[in-house]
């Protein structure tokens, strides 16, 4: 993982550090969900690259004023290196969109459950990155069918869909593998980096939403909306939500890995049917059941063995640094 930790107290430090950046990515998660489910369905606002690109702005000015605030850094990133990721997400944001527009949601899933071994594949062949144990692949492997059993049905495919759901699966991967090893490559943090591109991806959709929405929905959020005083608090209160969305997911994969934070974006798909299935659907398939409970001991099993390797590092380091003694 990213940032190992080094001793017993920075074992400690990183527990606490990934459980409150993992709260804090559910919170905002299920709650920007909420919100925007109320924006489509109640206040009929369907622009939703529009929508991301006033996120991505309001995340920009939140951190700035952060930073003039002096609660985080400014720390420069080369301007090729922001333009060259902003423009590969904006461009992976447009995709998953078009997938989930031209596939059935059983496909749609499919293509997001591949995300987590196509990034494991691609950080092998092309950064040179090692296999994870067989334990943790079975780990994986368990979480996947659960997630599948629970998420999975009927599967339609079409031609068009296919190619935007590969698409949206394979720059998903390199996303979040850029994300972790562009931290480390320009020695930045989690906020320093989305400080560095968020500016750049809030302006790009701002130029490309208008243009993108009109295509597909037929209708500008600028011309054709109708605006309530509850709907621009909604769309206030997602814009909230998205720096924190933001800065959890950067943070989480910049401090653990792509891989683990796909297992924590699963643990949050979990935890989100296992509570509808609890309290809001009394008639969930056995199957669906099964899936839920089956991916949420391979979340379980994936943290404990990733912890257990981050342990036994340790230990070999700290023997390391004694023998030279």
């Amino acid at each position: 993982m990213a940032g190992e930790p080094r001793s017993v107290a920075d074992l400690a430090r990183f527990r606490m550090e990934v459980a409150a950046g993992m709260g804090a990515s559910i919170f905002a998660a299920v709650f920007i969900v909420l919100l925007n489910k109320a924006l489509f369905s109640t206040y009929y606002f369907t622009f939703p690259v529009t929508l991301t690109g006033w996120h991505m702005v309001f995340t920009s000015a939140t951190l700035w004023t952060a930073c003039k605030l002096k609660v985080i850094e400014y720390k420069k990133m080369p301007l090729r290196a922001n333009f060259y990721f902003s423009l590969l997400d904006s461009v992976t944001m447009g995709f998953q969109n078009l997938s989930l527009g031209n596939n059935s949601v059983s496909f749609y899933q499919m293509c997001k459950l591949l995300v987590a071994p196509c990034t494991v594949a691609i950080q092998r062949v092309f950064f040179g990155e090692k296999l994870p144990s067989p334990s943790v692949m079975l780990s994986l492997l368990v979480l996947l069918t659960g997630i599948g059993f629970a998420t999975v049905t009927d599967v339609q495919l079409n031609p068009l869909g296919t190619f935007f759901g590969v698409m949206s699966t394979g720059m998903v991967c390199v996303v979040s593998i850029l994300t972790n090893t562009m931290q480390k490559a320009h020695d930045v943090n989690s906020f320093q980096m989305l400080l560095n591109v968020a500016p750049m991806e809030g302006l790009m959709l701002l130029v490309l939403g208008p243009i993108w929405d009109q295509w597909v929905v037929g209708k500008s959020a600028y011309v054709d909306y109708q605006w309530t005083p509850e709907a621009f608090k909604a769309v206030l209160g997602t814009c909230a939500l998205a720096v924190l969305v933001n800065g959890a997911t950067f943070f989480l994969i910049g401090k653990t890995s792509p891989v683990s934070y796909q297992v924590m974006g699963h643990l949050k798909t979990v935890l989100v049917l296992g509570g509808g299935y609890m309290f809001f659907d009394s008639d969930a398939s056995a199957a669906s059941l099964f899936g839920v409970g089956l991916a949420f001991t391979g979340c379980i099993l994936y943290a404990y063995l990733k912890d257990r390797e981050m342990k036994r590092s340790l230990a070999a380091q700290q023997q390391s640094v004694a023998g030279e003694k």
